[in-house]
């Protein structure tokens, strides 16, 4: 029945154009020792339980539509189910369906996540692929690759690379004739770098130190990536968010929400990591403290949440299920 619900709730918001309250969905994000739930929505409110796994949670991910929770320790992969979990009480806590062991040090590694795979990259170049329907650590070849590359899964999970140059940054990328390389000059030098897909659309990210700047390429193109826009006053870059229409570029310094045909939102509350819901709420998360935007407010107004002290990874699901 929600899976109807959504859509019609969508249809109503575009007609209307007001905003609707958030679905019944909660929030999980790692705290220490801990996977930590809360409800989702505007309102402050304390977490409504939490899993103690006994050991430190690196980052989360749950792709959508996926029944299981992949939480990333130090020395594991590990799939939990999900079932049950309310607005007042988190999913119950079972034992890992998956657990996989990479024989590397991924404390300060990261989740990426692809339509029929997801991507373990524990920095070092220790990366690997896992099939959601057959999981197991898949090694990427990554001899080739300059320090500070950037893993993702594009369209059809094809695996995407961005390495930071002096001066800029080179994009490699599997076309059905061969690898496509282009190389893509920085003026101001490339000081942290990150990028997303959301769909065939690619964003690519580069903080120069003193603003960031952006660029967009798309899977079918036959040139470089083009720059997109002027220069973000933002520092400390951290993470990019894909938003209905547009993007969401965030770092330590603030975050600038930029939609086709509307001016760039800038603010400078700090972001660390982030998630869209489908209902279109933005939850901006930075230490001890959870950022929520209504995507569908013309005002864009901030509703601040009390958060953990050092949140890792950030993700929804639903309740009931």
């Amino acid at each position: 029945m929600k899976k109807l619900l959504l859509p019609l709730l969508l249809l109503l918001i575009a007609c209307t154009g007001t905003s609707e309250p958030p679905l019944d969905l909660l929030l999980a994000t790692g705290d220490g020792n801990a996977v930590v739930f809360y409800p989702a929505g505007t309102e402050d409110t304390a977490p409504v339980g939490s899993w103690n796994l006994g050991m430190e949670v690196v980052d989360l991910l749950r792709l959508e539509g996926e029944s299981r929770l992949w939480v990333l320790t130090p020395d594991r992969l590990l799939a939990y189910p999900l079932s049950g979990g309310t607005l007042s009480s988190p999913p119950a806590q079972s034992a890992p369906g998956t657990t996989l062991e990479p024989a590397e040090d991924c404390s300060n590694g990261k989740l990426v996540g692809g339509a029929t795979h997801l991507l373990l990259d524990c920095g070092n170049g220790h990366v690997w692929t896992v099939a959601l329907a057959n999981p197991a650590l898949t090694p990427v070849e990554t001899a080739d690759d300059g320090a500070g590359t950037i893993y993702l899964l594009g369209p059809d999970d094809r695996l995407t690379r961005i390495s930071p140059q002096l001066d800029g940054f080179e994009l490699r990328y599997p076309g059905p004739d061969g690898e496509l390389t282009y190389d893509v000059s920085a003026a101001e030098g490339v000081d942290r770098l990150t990028a997303k897909w959301a769909g065939e659309e690619l964003l690519i990210a580069v903080d120069s130190g003193y603003d960031v700047r952006t660029y967009t390429w798309t899977a079918a193109s036959s040139s470089p990536p083009k720059i997109a826009g002027d220069p973000l006053p933002i520092t400390g870059l951290t993470t990019i968010l894909a938003v209905n229409d547009g993007w969401i570029v965030a770092g330590e310094g603030g975050y600038v929400l930029k939609r086709k045909n509307e001016e760039d939102l800038q603010r400078t509350t700090p972001v660390q990591t982030g998630v869209v819901t489908p209902n279109l709420y933005a939850y901006l998360a930075a230490d001890g403290k959870l950022t929520v935007l209504d995507l569908l407010d013309p005002a864009l107004a901030e509703h601040p949440r009390s958060f953990p002290a050092r949140p890792r990874g950030l993700v929804w699901l639903p309740v009931g299920e």
